[in-house]
């Protein structure tokens, strides 16, 4: 007497999940005019994948003049900005960060001071040197920016950059307008 139970195939499993991957898709679209049910976030971002894939746990460790090569002038090489030695991946915007963008002096360099005073017109303050400035206003707005980069569904964290000793004078005192615009 044959069997009469089914038995099912590598290739029956293959399609049933195929199935159901279109199904979602489709309802998706359906629903929201997108196949992700409305995510745009940076899982979406082939080179934020590419480098939770192969760079998750071996994080960049730059220098300050390894740091100036990543300013959007290279269009071979992502944009990084850095704040306070956290070093973010901006590429997603480069109408904002890279040649011509309102924020491209933030890039290729940690500028954590110009997060703090908020001088975008003084070429002094795009510096990793916080001397002069009020401890605790200066790490709040630092933790302020470094956790908006970090929950950013464009912009990703890439590493550090090693800071050179200070020397000089600190730049001097400017006065400022915190946040004048965001193009984020």
């Amino acid at each position: 007497m044959k069997d009469s139970r089914s038995k099912f195939s590598f290739l029956d499993i293959l399609r049933i999940l195929g199935g159901i991957l279109f199904l979602n898709a489709f309802l998706s679209w359906w629903f929201t005019s997108t196949s992700t049910w409305g995510y745009r976030g940076k899982w979406l971002n082939t080179n934020y994948l590419k480098f939770r894939l192969f760079n998750a746990n071996n994080l960049l460790n730059l220098t300050i003049s390894e740091l100036s090569l990543y300013n959007g002038t290279d269009t071979n090489l992502p944009i990084y900005l850095a704040i306070d030695g956290k070093v973010f991946d901006v590429s997603s915007s480069p109408k904002v960060y890279g040649p011509g963008g309102p924020y491209h002096e933030l890039t290729g360099k940690d500028a954590a001071r110009v997060y703090v005073t908020g001088c975008f017109n003084k070429k002094d303050e795009y510096t990793y040197d916080l001397r002069g400035l009020d401890e605790s206003e200066a790490e709040n707005d630092i933790q302020s920016w470094q956790q908006f980069f970090l929950d950013h569904d464009k912009y990703w964290y890439v590493g550090t950059v090693q800071h050179e000793p200070i020397t000089g004078d600190p730049p001097a005192p400017c006065e400022h307008m915190k946040f004048p615009g965001m193009y984020h």
